[in-house]
């Protein structure tokens, strides 16, 4: 079973799962509102299959209720200091 998920971004956390969706329309809406919430940098919605680890993908990037292209994240994992 393939689910959404909807994750936000504040100044100071990376919170956890707001919503899980069924449906992505529904989960890039939930997306959307939450992008405008105060103290929310943007939202985030992921993909992933339940019970099938390393299912997970990122979908789409909410700012200020505008959809945002997917962010490069580089797989190099060197700890800056």
């Amino acid at each position: 079973m393939e689910v959404f998920a909807v994750h936000t971004v504040r100044a100071d956390e990376l919170r956890p799962t707001e919503i899980v969706c069924s449906e992505l329309e529904e989960a890039e809406g939930h997306a959307a509102v939450l992008s405008q919430d105060p103290g929310v940098l943007a939202a985030a919605v992921t993909r992933f299959a339940v019970n099938q680890s390393g299912s997970r993908s990122g979908v789409s990037l909410w700012v200020a209720g505008r959809k945002q292209a997917v962010p490069y994240v580089s797989d190099c994992r060197t700890i800056q200091s």
